[in-house]
């Protein structure tokens, strides 16, 4: 199952931010009629272009140009409620600098974090969090535990600014994946066509069930995620060629007594093997099962995270 971007629009004309911009070329619907031109205003019905060989200007109906032309022009809108979607919009009343509360279109439960005072006109990484079985359910609290709130703390915000979302995953049994995973992506497509996130800059990570779900999730959405931090998890090493794009840095206990630390050395053997140069590992001698409290505050992880970013971003 691909999940896409949906392309919401406004239904308010919109000055263009591009007028400042050289022409380009519009085409109609037909591919008939082409000609030179500046965007001046655009909705979600119609456009008004300034053609460069009179100056003169046109109100056309979206409808009635080019494919490409109305992807152009979607983009914008996309673009235009994104930069207000701290204060309007689908989310911007989940967004006070605590966790709220959220059920997915999907029916996935999930809590939000995000800061009102960011500067909606720019673009901030998300944080995704996948706890371990022991918080699954319905209650829409445990996932939060201790681990996200080190993301969200004063001083890494005011060094990294970034959103968190914290889903729960409804069954250990089903665990992060199959519809789960789907429920997943849909939600973070509909949060990065809302909000000001940094689609480029997306980051995965969770702690037991949470890092085998990490691992899983990476493989079937590749093209979606920045980097991936799996904990005390592991990964199907059938998967390691399509993982080894993917920046990730795994950290395990050699003295996990729940998941056994051979599962994340035979993922990230398998991957290197695969030619994958971009996966780091970190195991911590003397550690048990419960290494968030270890492995979250660290400073260079923070650092590493913060400068990965997807090169060519895909739509999911």
């Amino acid at each position: 199952m691909r999940i896409s971007f949906c392309l919401a629009v406004f239904c308010l004309l919109v000055t263009s931010t591009q007028a400042a911009d050289p022409p380009r070329q519009w085409t109609s619907s037909d591919g008939k009629s082409k000609f030179m031109g500046t965007l001046v205003e655009f909705s979600e019905k119609e456009v008004k272009v300034k053609r460069s060989s009179d100056f003169n200007q046109f109100r056309l109906p979206l409808d009635k140009l080019s494919k490409e032309d109305q992807d152009y022009i979607r983009g914008l809108l996309r673009e235009k409620r994104r930069d207000v979607g701290l204060k309007e919009g689908a989310y911007a009343e989940k967004i006070t600098g605590q966790f709220v509360k959220g059920v997915s279109k999907q029916g996935l439960n999930y809590q939000l974090w995000g800061n009102p005072k960011l500067d909606g006109t720019q673009r901030y990484p998300l944080v995704i969090w996948l706890h371990g079985s022991g918080q699954s359910g319905n209650d829409n609290e445990s996932q939060l535990g201790g681990a996200p709130k080190i993301w969200t703390n004063e001083e890494n915000q005011s060094r990294q600014p970034c959103f968190l979302l914290a889903p729960q995953c409804p069954s250990a049994d089903i665990g992060w994946k199959n519809q789960v995973a789907d429920n997943l992506l849909a939600l973070i497509a509909d949060l990065t066509e809302h909000l000001p996130i940094d689609s480029s800059r997306l980051y995965l990570t969770g702690s037991s069930m949470g890092g085998f779900g990490t691992f899983g999730i990476a493989a079937k959405y590749p093209q979606v995620f920045a980097a991936c931090v799996p904990l005390c998890g592991g990964g199907d090493v059938k998967n390691a060629a399509i993982l080894k794009p993917v920046p990730f840095w795994v950290f395990h206990g050699d003295k996990d007594d729940m998941v056994p630390v051979e599962r994340s050395r035979a993922i990230v053997q398998a991957v290197k093997q695969a030619g994958g140069e971009l996966m780091k590992y970190t195991e911590l001698e003397g550690a048990g099962h419960g290494i968030t409290g270890l492995v979250y505050p660290r400073a260079d992880l923070h650092e590493w995270l913060f400068q990965q970013k997807k090169q060519a971003m895909s739509s999911p």
